[in-house]
């Protein structure tokens, strides 16, 4: 995964930034060379609709979902040449975070932003804290969405540990046509849809109760788009 687009994370502080406000980050240049991000199973409708739902193993031996979001070059397709995200497509919550980031020790998730964000300034914008030291209603919003985010990735990761342990998800490799086949990107899965089709019935009966049969279907629809953004 690219997690590059944060370059200097600070915990935020009621006495650090006591001054500072924030403007909306319009440009989306932070995230023109982020080829690939984390997708969760709240975006998977609107995320299929503009790019490759698909899923990988991380070094913990955990499956998670991801959304490609460029092939054959070290760029993603969705942020054109002005740095802004194309008009009508999909931008992953993940990347909708930014300049904000949580901070994980032990069980606690701790608000951070990336301090040289230009969106971080003393002049404009709104305000991080009120006068008195207390977050504003501002970063109230900012903390509920975190919140939501960090929800929905723990629901995406029992919905990959489901396709994992009823071994439906196979590797595959994407390919595209220069003259000969040259691999795109190779190491990702996708589900079979064979192996989807030969489950008994309880426990397809049990993918279609908690919601995952659908999710499924989304994904599969999705690779649709992989043509699109290797043009």
């Amino acid at each position: 995964m690219e997690l590059g687009i944060y370059q200097e994370v600070e915990l935020l502080s009621s006495e650090v930034h006591k001054n500072v406000r924030v403007r909306e980050v319009r440009s989306a240049d932070y995230a023109k060379n982020v080829t690939d991000s984390l997708i969760t199973v709240d975006e998977f409708y609107a995320a299929a609709r503009s790019q490759p739902i698909v899923f990988a193993k991380g070094e913990d031996g955990q499956v998670f979902a991801a959304v490609v979001l460029g092939l054959g070059r070290k760029s993603s397709w969705f942020v054109g040449a002005d740095d802004m995200w194309k008009a009508g497509e999909y931008m992953p919550a993940f990347l909708r975070r930014y300049p904000f980031v949580f901070v994980k020790d032990k069980e606690t998730n701790y608000l951070a932003i990336d301090k040289v964000s230009p969106a971080f300034n003393e002049e404009e914008g709104e305000a991080l804290f009120t006068s008195d030291g207390f977050p504003s209603k501002y970063t109230k919003r900012v903390l509920s969405f975190m919140q939501a985010f960090e929800a929905a990735h723990a629901k995406t990761q029992a919905f990959c540990a489901e396709l994992d342990r009823l071994k439906l998800l196979e590797t595959i490799t994407i390919n595209k046509w220069v003259g000969f086949q040259a691999p795109m990107l190779k190491n990702i899965k996708r589900v079979n849809e064979s192996r989807l089709d030969k489950l008994p019935m309880n426990e397809l009966q049990q993918l279609v109760e908690k919601g995952y049969y659908k999710l499924i279907v989304a994904h599969l629809i999705s690779l649709g788009n992989i043509d699109r953004i290797s043009k």
